[in-house]
């Protein structure tokens, strides 16, 4: 065991705040290690990591485990200088000889080790490459060897820059909750684990009764402070295992997973119910705080989690409506309004009535403003007047009838390549589309009757579509076609930044919501870019094309052109618009 002096504190505490250890492998470092084997001619190298009492290898290639106790590891020598550690024969050095990695496999010769050095000067761990027979190393192979080290601890450095980004973008900045897209991926992971368990889900949507009396009267820090000390209250109110969120304002959401019956979430209602009895003290006044919380339950009241969302919020504006307190949602009392059964008679014929129209906004080059491509947007043209798709898309697809409409754009698009009126387009998919069993077959079809050459077109789709797990073989057989895809509204639905890499995409469309702050000299808008420069650099790690929307100043196009978005789509460049 090695005994923790100062140093060694100082050095573990470098090396915890990484957060690497025992961490899946990733291919930047795999890459380097496998790039150094064959620069040294050598058949194993590491980048290994020195933890109390063992060395664990973060990439590997040639050795036959993941890790040795630290009492037989080369690289606890190496850590305890500044310098290249070379090893040319360890059967004749007499720190090494006896080592078990040397008598046994891998029967370990020579071992060359550069330290990986953090800017605060701590030795964490190793790039070190190893052969299996004596080798001389000069002096170029230390050195390159050292840049080795540098390009490793490189990938460290942006790999935590990145995991302190994903954080702060899924972390509500006043009250340090999960914010909403926290939320919907722990949702999905929650609804996947029911699944599997048979236990439910209960979402639950707060909201603050007269809240904006707070701010009106006490001001706005004092509605601050106060909703910090409410989340601290929800969150004291929960189990461990469940989850509580703030979504914007004054509402939050509380998630019980494995919920087993109704009784087990009344009880957390009356947690909720005795912690909020208290009165809450801004500055010197003593503040009274009621809510209104609606609950849905997964699978029972739906399975599509947007739609369980929409229920809680729709139980939720009937408590509020009742006075306060909490209701369960109720399909009987729930039913849609009276406009949206007109609405859904109406679009029932909107295709025959030929009253749905195809948009085209364009795609500029971030370089040069060229056009690239454009991205075809439905709208609906009622006798009186146009129906705003957040209106009667979700209308479309609780009904079914969005897989005939969408097929219907998907025409309309290929006819516009057809024809050349646009040089590439973007098409959303619904879920619900992707779905159909035809779906891939339906595509194949449009595009031979078209003659049109399938990389010119583009799917867009939402997170929530790419994290199904049956949909991985229909993106296999697009993809198989030529047609590429994108993940649209990026930041909104499900996925952190870090699991880009697992999405089956090549277009990563940044949502408008990110870049509406971008070119403000505020606090807000400085930050606002950062987080844009997090996630162009990510994307292009990655080799995902970037489309940053809703660009409305020349300022906003310029900085995302600086930042090394690839393209750009927004009113600067072109309302959406009907082809001539």
């Amino acid at each position: 065991m090695i005994s923790l002096t100062n140093e060694e504190h100082d050095r573990l505490a470098a090396l915890y705040r990484y957060d690497i250890l025992d961490t899946s492998p990733e291919p930047q470092f795999d890459r380097l290690v496998t790039m150094a084997s064959h620069f040294f001619d050598l058949p194993m190298a590491l980048v290994s990591f020195i933890g109390k009492d063992r060395q664990w290898f973060k990439a590997n290639h040639g050795v036959p485990f993941s890790e040795t106790p630290r009492c037989e590891s080369f690289c606890t020598v190496t850590i305890a200088q500044d310098d290249v550690l070379l090893i040319p024969d360890t059967t004749l050095d007499e720190r090494f000889h006896s080592y078990p990695a040397v008598l046994a496999e891998p029967y370990i010769r020579s071992y060359a080790g550069a330290p990986l050095i953090t800017p605060d000067g701590q030795n964490i761990g190793t790039f070190c490459v190893l052969g299996a027979e004596p080798r001389a190393f000069s002096t170029d192979d230390q050195n390159m060897l050292k840049a080795f080290a540098e390009m490793a601890m490189d990938e460290l450095r942006l790999r935590q820059a990145l995991l302190d980004l994903s954080q702060m973008a899924m972390t509500d900045a006043l009250t340090s909750l999960p914010n909403r897209v926290q939320f919907r991926q722990r949702l999905v992971d929650a609804c996947q684990r029911a699944d599997t368990s048979g236990e439910k889900v209960v979402l639950g949507l707060l909201d603050l009764d007269r809240f904006k009396l707070i701010n009106d009267t006490l001001g706005h820090g004092a509605g601050d402070a106060l909703l910090s000390e409410v989340a601290h209250r929800l969150k004291a109110s929960v189990a461990s295992s469940d989850l509580v969120a703030r979504l914007s304002g004054d509402e939050f959401v509380v998630l019980l997973t494995d919920v087993r019956s109704a009784p087990d979430a009344e009880r957390v209602v009356q947690r909720l119910q005795r912690m909020f009895a208290a009165p809450f003290l801004v500055g010197e006044q003593e503040v009274f705080v009621h809510w209104s919380l609606g609950l849905s339950v997964y699978p029972d009241d739906a399975q599509e989690l947007d739609v369980l969302l929409s229920h809680a919020d729709t139980a939720m504006y009937r408590a509020k409506r009742a006075g306060g307190g909490h209701t369960y949602f109720q399909a009987h009392q729930d039913q849609r309004t009276l406009l949206e059964v007109e609405r859904l008679a109406a679009l029932h014929h909107a295709l025959e009535r030929d009253e749905l129209r195809v948009y085209f906004q364009p795609v500029v080059h971030a370089e040069n403003h060229a056009v690239v491509g454009h991205e075809t947007l439905l709208r609906w043209a009622r006798p009186s007047g146009l129906v705003s798709p957040l209106d009667f898309i979700p209308l479309a697809e609780t009904s079914g009838l969005i897989v005939p409409i969408g097929r219907w754009v998907l025409w309309q698009a290929v006819e516009a390549l057809r024809t050349r009126r646009v040089e590439n387009v973007s098409v959303n998919v619904s879920a619900v589309e992707f779905r159909q069993p035809d779906y891939v077959a339906y595509l194949r079809e449009l595009l031979n009757l078209g003659g049109v050459d399938p990389r010119r077109m583009w799917l867009e789709l939402t997170e929530s579509s790419l994290l199904e797990p049956h949909f991985a073989s229909v993106l296999r057989e697009v993809h198989a076609l030529g047609v590429q895809t994108a993940l649209d509204d990026f930041g909104t639905g499900y996925s952190s930044l870090t699991a880009l890499a697992t999405l089956p995409v090549q277009m990563l469309k940044i949502d408008r919501s990110f870049i509406m702050g971008i070119g403000d000299d505020t606090t807000a808008g400085q930050h606002a870019l950062e987080v844009m420069r997090g996630i162009v650099t990510l994307a292009n790690a990655y080799g995902l094309t970037t489309v940053a929307e809703g660009i409305e100043t020349q300022v906003q196009a310029d900085l995302l052109r600086q930042l090394g978005c690839s393209y750009l789509q927004g009113y600067l460049f072109g309302r959406p618009a009907p082809l001539p």
